[in-house]
């Protein structure tokens, strides 16, 4: 029974002993297979993706700013994310006129632009939100002659006292004609003249406060100015035209203050 025990034992070391091999030679084999895996991803190199170069804006443009170089920048994208209309050359942008506003960081496209006008063209100089409106003019009693475009002025109409205030004047008696009483009210304050007849500043770029052209000159006359309103002032001026007649009020250059005015009507009283 002696030699029966002490076999035992012999015979556990030697299991103890395989396992602790067949351990081994299994983390052997993981090390070897990580490292045949990151050799193997190493060979293996992820394709390009294809870019191609575009233009962007470098700051925010407002619509109607003719785009100088200083404004643009460029940027690689991928191939598939760049639009057909998409500039690829800062010089084919240069010149332009902003059609919309645009973001900075944007990519310039054909859509977004538009090219300077290659005749004169008032749409050009109107700035954004507002309306060309022409009216008629005498320099008998406007200093129409002496405006100049990108000049301010302020539209005045005279009418009958009805039509200015909506009802009858208590100093008119029962028999007197409504419409031999008259009025006078300012509409419009502070709207930027366009052109002078024909004659404006003709840059491709919106009008600002800072532009001016030149008087008329010489003219024996002039017959209409036209103006940079709101469709709201438009509609005004022209019910305004049909019922009465207008007259301009020249702005000292830079003043763009409103002020509240009362319409006068006859008989005429001094403050």
């Amino acid at each position: 029974m002696s030699s029966i025990s002490q076999a035992q034992p012999q015979g556990r070391g030697a299991n103890r002993r395989q396992l602790m091999i067949a351990a081994a030679l299994g983390l052997i084999a993981a090390v070897l297979v990580i490292v045949f895996l990151n050799n193997n991803t190493k060979d293996k190199t992820t394709p390009a993706v294809p870019v191609k170069s575009v233009v962007v804006a470098a700051q925010a443009i407002d619509a109607g700013t003719k785009i100088t170089d200083q404004m643009l920048t460029t940027r690689a994208v991928p191939e598939t994310a760049v639009a057909s209309d998409a500039f690829t050359d800062k010089t084919a942008v240069v010149g332009q006129v902003a059609r919309y506003p645009i973001e900075k960081g944007e990519t310039l496209s054909a859509a977004r632009l538009v090219s300077a006008p290659k005749v004169q063209a008032l749409s050009f100089q109107i700035p954004p939100g507002m309306r060309g409106m022409t009216i008629p003019v005498s320099i008998t009693n406007t200093p129409a002659a002496l405006i100049a475009p990108g000049d301010f002025v302020d539209v005045l109409v005279t009418v009958d006292a009805v039509t200015l205030t909506g009802r009858v004047q208590p100093t008119v008696t029962v028999n007197a004609a409504q419409k031999d009483v008259k009025g006078v009210a300012t509409i419009v304050q502070n709207v930027q003249v366009l052109s002078v007849d024909r004659d404006y500043v003709d840059t491709g770029v919106v009008y600002d406060p800072s532009v001016r052209g030149n008087p008329p000159g010489q003219k024996d006359s002039v017959s209409f100015v036209t103006l940079a309103v709101t469709p709201d002032q438009a509609q005004l001026l022209w019910l305004a035209q049909d019922q009465g007649k207008l007259t301009l009020v020249l702005r000292p250059f830079g003043e763009d203050n409103i002020v509240p005015l009362v319409p006068k009507v006859e008989p005429l009283t001094l403050p």
